[in-house]
């Protein structure tokens, strides 16, 4: 199922359908234009709306961030329209794929020297940006986006500080006790055994929720740790790699943002988690090939952002915590290696960070 399949109840425009957000927000697009003397009221394409309404279904933005962010990405596309080279001549021929990295980089710089477009202002169009393409990532298939970290450099701009939300131990404990439950009534979209391995997965692998919709069998494979692994894993796995040579370890190769590959060892909890939901899954749809996904939903389907998103929901839901976002999945992941002592280059590593920061 598609997001465009799920319901449309938007969070702050009751009573409404679907297209209240975009309609909403397109009301306040009246400065978008100037700089190419054309408005971008009403034109803009159907993706650009759908990505509006994942907003507060999703994300949990609330209507003055949505309006923010729709602005955000109309005022990259007014200024991309002012420029002749450009590929999008007017809002309706925007598309997400014709942002590469030098000509986003060029139409920020452009948005700096305005000087009617405050610094602030700026990065809220980049957080903008960032949410358009992870969207895409997530239910478009979008495999390469330009890196927003890197056009902020560029651009001389510093990232907002956030403090990111992450699950306690303690928390992490309840998510963990519910998933593997058996007593739910969520027998649609909780699969217990699935629950726990995909817990792990985002909490100690820490993968993008995007990692996780797109990782197949064939990502897995049983190989020998060389040393700079094997110092990554903590004492208890130590002691069943004592002869790195007989013993292999199961290995996860994780094709993260701009295709570059990271290798995560796997300890033998999560092994054992993984195994028992593969044995199960089997047992449902028969075995399953290298370029099958390696987490599907109740009826088979590979998972898209929306569908996960609404599980995590769930499942926080049912565990007695507030919901949080995935993405908080994986920053428990950095947060424990962390307080583990792991060094934060090798933090940057294992997590496919491009910087420390």
């Amino acid at each position: 199922m598609a997001y465009r399949d799920l319901p449309t109840a938007c969070p702050g425009f009751e009573g409404t359908d679907s297209l209240c957000v975009a309609r909403k927000v397109d009301e306040h697009e009246g400065k978008t234009g100037k700089q190419c003397g054309r408005r971008a009221q009403d034109h803009m394409p159907a993706i650009f709306h759908e990505w509006l309404m994942w907003l507060p279904l999703y994300e949990d933005k609330q209507p003055h961030t949505v309006r923010a962010y729709s602005q955000g990405v109309r005022r990259v596309v007014a200024f991309a329209i002012a420029d002749p080279k450009s590929k999008i001549q007017s809002p309706s021929d925007f598309k997400v794929a014709d942002f590469d990295q030098a000509g986003l980089t060029d139409t920020v710089r452009k948005i700096r020297a305005d000087g009617n477009v405050s610094k602030a202002t700026i990065n809220q169009t980049l957080a903008a940006l960032k949410s358009i393409f992870d969207f895409c990532i997530a239910d478009y298939k979008l495999t390469e986006v330009p890196d927003i970290s890197r056009i902020r450099k560029v651009a001389k701009l510093d990232v907002p500080q956030v403090d990111p939300k992450y699950y306690t131990a303690d928390q992490l404990r309840d998510l963990y006790a519910e998933a593997i439950s058996q007593d739910n009534e969520s027998g649609r979209v909780r699969w217990p055994s699935r629950d726990l391995a995909m817990c792990s997965y985002l909490a100690v692998l820490g993968l993008r929720a995007s990692e996780l919709i797109t990782a197949d069998r064939g990502w897995l494979s049983l190989e020998h740790l060389e040393d700079r692994d094997k110092e990554h894993l903590e004492d208890r796995d130590k002691e069943h790699l004592e002869d790195r040579h007989s013993q292999p370890i199961w290995m996860l190769h994780v094709i993260g943002k701009g295709r570059r590959i990271r290798r995560l060892p796997l300890s033998a909890e999560l092994v054992s988690a993984h195994d028992r939901w593969q044995d199960e899954r089997e047992d449902r749809f028969g075995p399953s090939r290298p370029d099958e996904p390696m987490f599907v939903t109740n009826d088979g389907d590979r998972f898209n952002y929306a569908r996960l998103r609404y599980w995590l929901r769930l499942l926080n839901r049912q565990a007695g915590l507030l919901d949080r976002s995935l993405h908080s999945l994986r920053h428990t992941a950095g947060v424990q290696l962390a307080a583990d002592g792991v060094p934060m280059n090798v933090i940057q590593s294992l997590l496919g960070h491009a910087t420390i920061k």
